[in-house]
């Protein structure tokens, strides 16, 4: 067997009374089980032929190995996300990052050949993705974002960092060219005035169930996963959100051979996770999780009205079905043939249906529409009007000083947001 790196040109046919067909170079790879690997590369023209040649023993003097087949990205993206990504990051991220592969890098450059990737492609994928957007963006009347080219930029750069790591390729081209810039975000905050309407329509005789979540949400600024995961057991003086509750989408643990569609229809059905990643299974795809950082595992301090929202809540609660031990549970389902209500069974909520209910909480209080994690900044309002101490609004909010808790908020119509707050806390009393 020939050395590794030891490289061979010749002419096909050899015969030179018949016309060329092409050149062909072979460059000697390391085995790996004692037989013969060869990386072989054509041309038309010798000089070029010589010139991969040399470059194909260059890059293997660098790498130590190198892919004896083409492969292209679509190839190698699907076996990178599968058999390493998903090993690493969270499974939110892993869902996010798989759609902007399959909806936006593999439609745009995925039947390139991996070693032939240039940074023009990668150029002209921004190019497609951010045309792609804008047309979205113009037929749903939304504003046109650069967002998406940014995100799948970043997820080519990793994935070809990997591959380069592995010698399947000699260098990354994402890193020869720059990424788009992130457009300015143009989001709808919500006042303190805001805050008071949505907690006057919360505390609502039909809203007597869960008006206590939209009021935890509007006087924490909690996130959304952190308040569906608390659990009674975690509330105290304080709030712990040290879980947060995610809807998590299941894999196929049967390499293929169950025949299902969906990975939740898998017998053998898994979660992909880092080994390191803390979760708990609560039901169907609901998991509680850790924070990304110990830094989200805070406590927020329960200051009133909250305390005794709270405090009414937990009673409630437990006079209800609650099998995990939740603060708040799923309202009750209904039957599918007759639409009528069915017992309170305590599943805990779908994040989607928490979403809904919020959009609908807006629309019934005629406040303008807004996502949940747009609310902190009348949050802030709100626990200054409540007379709450700057520190202890700095620290329920999670800001890092209180400079920046002072930026949230607003100046409105100081006497006007008093009257409102007096009447919501009159209200919520009962």
């Amino acid at each position: 067997m020939r050395p590794r790196g030891s490289g061979a040109l010749f002419r096909v046919p050899k015969d030179t009374s018949k016309p060329l067909q092409y050149w062909t170079a072979i460059v000697e790879l390391p085995s790996h089980d004692g037989t013969r690997r060869r990386k072989v590369v054509r041309a038309k023209d010798p000089k070029v032929a010589a010139r991969k040649l040399r470059e194909l023993q260059n890059d293997l003097e660098k790498t130590g190995d190198m892919p004896t087949a083409s492969q292209t990205l679509e190839s190698w993206l699907r076996y990178w996300f599968s058999n390493m990504h998903t090993l690493r990051v969270r499974p939110k991220t892993a869902a996010t990052q798989r759609g902007l592969i399959e909806n936006h890098i593999i439609p745009a450059i995925g039947t390139i050949r991996l070693d032939k990737l240039t940074a023009q492609n990668v150029r002209n994928m921004h190019q497609i993705i951010t045309s792609k957007v804008q047309e979205k963006g113009k037929n749903k009347g939304k504003p046109i974002s650069s967002t998406t080219a940014l995100q799948a930029h970043r997820v080519l750069s990793t994935a070809l960092r990997d591959a380069e790591r592995e010698g399947r390729i000699p260098r990354n081209v994402a890193t020869l060219t720059d990424a788009p810039k992130r457009d300015r975000t143009h989001l709808v905050t919500l006042n303190a005035e805001d805050g008071v309407a949505i907690l006057l329509e919360a505390a609502k005789e039909q809203n007597a169930r869960m008006g206590s979540r939209w009021a935890a949400a509007l006087l924490t600024g909690a996130r959304q996963g952190e308040l569906l995961g608390l659990e009674v057991n975690r509330v105290s003086d304080v709030l712990d959100v040290s879980w947060q509750l995610q809807r998590l989408t299941w894999a196929h643990g049967c390499d293929g051979t169950c025949g299902r569609i969906r990975g939740t229809d898998c017998h053998k059905r898994k979660l992909n996770a880092p080994a390191d990643w803390e979760h708990r299974h609560l039901t169907g795809g609901l998991w509680l999780s850790r924070p990304k950082s110990s830094a989200g595992m805070r406590l927020v301090p329960l200051v009133e009205p909250l305390r005794s929202i709270i405090e009414r809540r937990i009673e409630m609660a437990a006079s209800e079905p609650n099998p995990y031990g939740l603060v708040w549970t799923a309202e009750p389902k209904r039957d599918r043939k007759t639409g009528q209500p069915l017992p309170l069974d305590g599943t805990p909520i779908d994040p989607k249906d928490d979403n809904k209910a919020w959009h609908d909480l807006l629309a019934a209080a005629g406040v303008q529409d807004a996502r949940l994690h747009d609310a902190r900044h009348a949050t802030v309002d709100l626990l200054y009007e409540a007379e709450v101490s700057e520190a202890d609004i700095t620290r329920v909010v999670g800001h890092s000083t209180v400079a920046m808790s002072r930026a949230y908020r607003s100046h409105g119509n100081d006497k006007r947001l008093r009257e409102g707050m007096s009447r919501m806390s009159q209200l919520l009393a009962h």
